[in-house]
């Protein structure tokens, strides 16, 4: 059961990155469009985008030294961290247009 939900995680996690990698690339041309438009709420957000990006890696590679019961635990934080981060993203992409 702990593979399933294992591969499970790790199947929306990668789906959630490339949609995130194209997310951060239009608001970054968004931003360019159109500089009026960038509010501190846009800064914050793509801070907070590259931070978890940095964060994002220091656990997958916790992921490769992990216990096998952590690794559950891992791949469920990573998900849910990454789904709060493209939804704060979409919003501010929603905003902008």
């Amino acid at each position: 059961m702990d593979q399933l939900l294992t591969f499970i995680f790790t199947i929306i996690f990668l789906l959630e990155s490339f949609w995130e990698v194209r997310l951060f690339s239009q608001l970054q041309q968004l931003a360019i469009n159109n500089p009026a438009k960038v509010t501190p709420k846009f800064t914050r957000v793509m801070q907070h985008e590259r931070r978890w990006n940095w964060l994002s890696w220091i656990l997958i590679i916790l992921l490769f030294v992990a216990n096998t019961h952590f690794t559950v635990l891992l791949v469920s934080l990573i998900t849910l961290i990454e789904t709060v981060v493209i939804y704060q993203m979409d919003q501010l992409k929603s905003q902008l247009m």
